[in-house]
């Protein structure tokens, strides 16, 4: 299999620790964020991220359709969603993690992100891309706004922070799915200055080193 991906996309992230947990063999693809001449080669034209090529050659695109995908065989899903118990749940709060929470922390992290590209050229587009959506200024504003941003992010990750001071992971002793969507948004955080997470809480940082140390075994283990 191959992911490609940028570092800081927490749905590539996500993707990333998953096919980490199941132990998954795969090569890893850094895009140049200016240049997805590559992504739209295999593609057909789509040039976000994360897309997988799969183990007979299939391009998968999306990073929800892309889970859905590895966590279609039984064992992976009765490890990873806890099966039919826990799908609901675990799958609600992996949705809640790349849509109510991420749509506050990208915000937070996104000047970061921008002072990170090496290139003018990549900062310029970075820029303009979010200016498209969201309108001109806006990461000039939620950098003015940023401790507004992370007072609301702290509120949404309340219920998170009180479940991760009680026990390593969302739904127990073992990571899931859930687990994968939190850990990618938390990443994008650390991507974008590494202050960023544990401005939100210091238990953050000790909970993704939890999830590093999760995948490590799982990928030992193939």
């Amino acid at each position: 299999m191959i992911l490609y991906r940028f570092v800081y996309s927490p749905y590539a992230r996500k993707v990333q620790m998953l096919l980490d947990l199941l132990g998954a063999k795969y090569e890893l693809v850094d895009v140049p964020y200016s240049d997805r001449t590559s992504l739209a080669r295999l593609t057909g034209g789509y040039i976000s991220v994360p897309v997988l090529v799969g183990t007979s050659g299939e391009v998968i695109v999306d990073s929800r359709v892309i889970c859905e995908s590895l966590l279609r065989e039984p064992e992976a899903s009765r490890r990873l969603v806890g099966g039919a118990e826990m799908m609901g749940p675990v799958w609600a709060y992996a949705d809640f993690a790349d849509n109510i929470l991420e749509d506050v922390l990208f915000r937070i992290a996104a000047p970061s992100i921008r002072d990170s590209w090496q290139s003018e050229g990549d900062r310029a587009l970075y820029v303009l891309i979010k200016e498209r959506r969201y309108g001109a200024g806006c990461v000039e504003a939620w950098e003015k706004d940023r401790n507004a941003l992370v007072t609301k992010g702290q509120h949404l990750l309340a219920p998170t922070i009180q479940t991760l001071a009680r026990r390593p992971f969302l739904f127990g002793d073992q990571p899931t799915l859930a687990d994968a969507a939190l850990y990618g948004e938390c990443a994008m955080l650390e991507e974008g200055h590494p202050d960023l997470l544990s401005r939100l809480s210091e238990v953050l940082p000790l909970y993704l080193r939890r999830v590093e140390a999760a995948a490590q075994t799982a990928l030992q283990r193939r």
